[in-house]
């Protein structure tokens, strides 16, 4: 059985498989990170698993092993569902790998494990868009909000009878929170 050794934990990536392989029993694939998707005529060879054979009007990526014309993403890392579909990973992964860059694609990943959502592009304008920062809790949350002015607390009331809780409650109306991150619903 081949299989592949080396994974990229640390980067966005996919599983590709060759289904034919698969159901011969045999796991023929590789890992392929969003950097490596992003090269040009990249997704024709699938990153050198496949062969590009055109007979006739039919033109399709075969296995390398097997000659099989069907590959599926088999397993994923850092990268949110909806881009686990070998179009969508490919068509989306410069966009992935310059998330990765800039440390956005985490929280992004986060967000999309509890919305449904079907493109990476709603999914980040809606990040870029609702998403507040990291903040441990709610309260804590409501705690920056009025240390930036954004919530006024009148100085002339005593600061024990401000009720941070309460607050916290009133935000979680109009906010939710995902592993400390918090975002607007909209």
């Amino acid at each position: 059985m081949t299989t592949a050794t080396t994974t990229h934990l640390d980067e966005p990536a996919i599983w590709l498989g060759c289904l034919s392989c698969y159901n011969s029993g045999r796991l023929t694939g590789k890992w392929i990170t969003a950097e490596q998707a992003a090269e040009p005529e990249a997704a024709e060879t699938l990153n050198g698993l496949a062969s590009v054979e055109t007979v006739g009007e039919y033109t399709a990526s075969r296995s390398r092993k097997c000659f099989g014309d069907e590959f599926a993403v088999m397993d994923h890392q850092l990268i949110p569902q909806s881009c686990a579909d070998t179009k969508e990973f490919y068509d989306n992964a410069e966009q992935l790998a310059e998330l990765h860059n800039t440390g956005e694609l985490e929280t992004i990943t986060l967000l999309a494990s509890n919305l449904s959502m079907e493109t990476l592009s709603e999914l980040i304008k809606y990040h870029q868009t609702n998403y507040q920062g990291e903040h441990d809790t709610m309260n804590k949350f409501a705690e920056h909000l009025i240390d930036e002015g954004v919530i006024e607390i009148p100085a002339s009331l005593p600061a024990h009878w401000i009720d941070i809780d309460a607050i916290a409650r009133d935000l979680a109306y109009d906010h939710f929170e995902i592993a400390g991150h918090i975002w607007r619903n909209s």
